[in-house]
């Protein structure tokens, strides 16, 4: 029997090829300004975007603080002219994806910064406890019903919410409190893996 004898470095190269598939390197979004997203495509303000492909996706989570807050008002403050703005922001990122449920405080300046968001969708905000988180997170990881999910927080609990949900330590601290502007996608896929994108908005 005659075999075709091949340049060894013909044979490196094609292996290479082959093994290259299967590990596609995506654009990096982290740190960019989030301008929406449609569908499983997350687009940034520069034009990078990143699709999300639906077969291999169980839950995707999407994560905010709450908005810019008047400070005036010490007991439960409701947004600034600045907070309202990015509240609406937050409906127009979202306008063109799908959510099955939005959760909130029950602090008037998390509700208000997914006022829009909830009245664009047609939906009621599902309130929960900022300091029942473990029944929040048990809530959302295992309901078969909601599978894109949108979670607005605060300073102080929105990174545990990220960390936890992505199995790993994506923040070290607390936002700052003068921080507003972080809009978290954590999806969480069918292998068990998570992939998360830190971004601005």
């Amino acid at each position: 029997m005659n075999f075709i004898k091949l340049p060894l470095y013909i044979i490196i190269a094609g292996a290479l090829m082959i093994s290259c598939k299967n590990d596609i390197k995506l654009p990096d979004v982290n740190g960019k300004k989030l301008k929406e997203i449609k569908a499983n495509v997350i687009i940034t303000e520069d034009g990078t975007s990143i699709t999300l492909q639906e077969d291999s996706i169980t839950k995707i989570y999407y994560l905010v603080r709450h908005a810019e807050k008047d400070t005036f008002n010490k007991v439960d403050p409701i947004l600034t002219e600045s907070g309202f703005n990015r509240a609406t922001k937050i409906a127009d990122i979202m306008r063109g994806t799908r959510v099955d449920a939005i959760y909130s405080t029950m602090k008037l300046r998390a509700l208000y910064t997914v006022d829009s968001l909830a009245d664009i969708k047609m939906m009621s905000v599902k309130p929960y406890d900022d300091k029942g988180l473990k029944q929040l997170l048990d809530d959302v990881k295992s309901s078969t019903d909601y599978n894109r999910i949108f979670i607005v927080g605060h300073s102080n609990t929105i990174p545990a919410i990220t960390n936890t949900l992505a199995k790993r330590d994506v923040f070290t601290k607390t936002f700052d409190e003068s921080e507003y502007d972080n809009f978290i996608v954590i999806v969480e896929k069918k292998s068990g893996n998570t992939d998360v994108y830190t971004m601005k908005y």
